[in-house]
């Protein structure tokens, strides 16, 4: 279908997109919601299309080329997956998304996205005040953990409402839910899908500081919002 393609390309621009003017907080903020609010639009103008014709030959995988054996790469992989209707799984410290098509393609560049705000936010990061007793190592890495953390949480709850907003449009938004899941598992039915961990840290003050660090990311409900200064 043209239309459903044209909509992809044009949520695959806006991603790359704010990746790219990452440095820019306003032009990347409005480029995630514009590609945030395209997705929602995608799901439930289709529903009714998908939800009838999907298939397992309509599934595929996608591999993000990530070798990194990290915890905080693993958790951003979930929280890609929450806003694109994907499933992520690795070997070998490689992850892939598997879904269908044209999910597993936004899934590789928000999670591409999201991996690139850690490493920016995290490279800046110079410590908490009061903590003399961990390396700027330590509390990095704690920093990380908060920050990927509570990034994973807002994906969940834009999850969540994604698929509420789906439910309330139509039966068949509510089928495609459940059809896309189903069928995920059913095409590749060797693969485990392990939910991230909560890492434990010594750095809890830097720990804290990515967590609130990770409200200000910009994903899609807040980007616009006047009372904080969005980072992304």
């Amino acid at each position: 279908m043209k239309e459903k393609k044209k909509l992809i390309d044009k949520i695959q621009k806006l991603l790359a997109m704010a990746k790219h003017n990452a440095s820019n907080e306003n032009e990347a903020a409005t480029a995630l919601r514009q590609a945030e609010s395209m997705m929602r639009k995608h799901e439930i103008d289709f529903a009714d299309v998908n939800a009838q014709k999907l298939s397992t030959d309509d599934m595929s995988e996608g591999k993000t080329g990530e070798s990194r054996n990290s915890s905080w790469v693993w958790t951003l992989a979930w929280a890609a997956s929450h806003l694109t209707s994907t499933l992520p799984w690795r070997r070998y410290g490689e992850i892939t998304f598997c879904g269908t098509k044209e999910d597993v393609q936004v899934a590789l560049l928000m999670h591409d996205y999201l991996v690139g705000v850690t490493e920016r936010l995290a490279s800046k990061y110079q410590g908490a005040d009061d903590d003399w007793a961990h390396s700027l190592r330590a509390q990095r890495n704690a920093f990380k953990m908060g920050l990927v953390r509570r990034i994973l949480e807002r994906c969940g709850d834009i999850k969540d409402e994604r698929e509420e907003a789906l439910t309330k449009a139509s039966v068949s938004g509510k089928d495609l839910v459940i059809v896309k899941s189903d069928l995920i598992k059913k095409s590749f039915p060797m693969i485990h899908y392990s939910s991230p961990k909560r890492q434990r840290t010594e750095c809890v003050l830097s720990y804290r500081n990515g967590v609130r660090s990770g409200n200000g990311v910009s994903l899609n409900d807040q980007v616009g919002s006047t009372k904080r200064t969005m980072i992304a």
